[in-house]
């Protein structure tokens, strides 16, 4: 079971889909996330990719973000995001776009302060995400990136302008922290 942690809705129960290989957030680690960010989300305008149940884009909006947009291309992820955004009552807040997140990416023209990508572990080739997700992150925004220990951000992120901020281990999962280089 997975639930809000922090906000307007707290300890809301969230549905997950029912698809092969997903893994939701540990609840450790998204409190860990979300204290590293802190204030950052009030009013922060949000990505959620791979987003599965939408735990985090949800949470963010919890806390006050004033946008999140829920991006992912399986038919279960798309109507539990709905039943979940519709449970916390955060309908009005947020859009869900069924599509591969890598191309989203590719083609949005919008700019996000907080950008979540959650992808399956498996999957390890992420340089042509990481260089467009260097275009759409806003000037002081985060990239909150999860992965396995086989994932090594430092060749993945080495020809863009992001840099590593934070990196935190959860068992056999990670979180890495990224922001643009000043």
């Amino acid at each position: 079971m997975i639930r809000i942690t922090t906000g307007s809705a707290k300890n809301i129960k969230l549905k997950t889909p029912s698809i092969p290989g997903f893994r939701s957030v540990q609840e450790v680690a998204k409190g860990s996330l979300f204290s590293i960010i802190g204030d950052g989300v009030r009013g922060a305008s949000c990505l959620d990719l791979f987003a599965g149940s939408g735990n985090l884009g949800l949470e963010a909006l919890s806390r006050e973000a004033a946008w999140c947009d829920f991006v992912d291309n399986h038919k279960e992820a798309e109507k539990t995001i709905l039943d979940n955004l519709a449970s916390c009552n955060f309908l009005d807040k947020a859009e869900f776009h069924f599509r591969d997140a890598v191309k989203f990416v590719a083609n949005t023209e919008k700019k996000y302060d907080l950008i979540f990508a959650d992808p399956f572990y498996q999957t390890t080739s992420h340089t042509f995400l990481m260089k467009n997700l260097e275009e759409i992150l806003g000037p002081n925004g985060l990239i909150a990136f999860f992965h396995s220990d086989n994932l090594k951000m430092e060749k993945l992120i080495k020809d863009t302008s992001l840099e590593v901020i934070d990196e935190r281990r959860f068992g056999k999962s990670y979180f890495t922290i990224l922001k643009k280089k000043q």
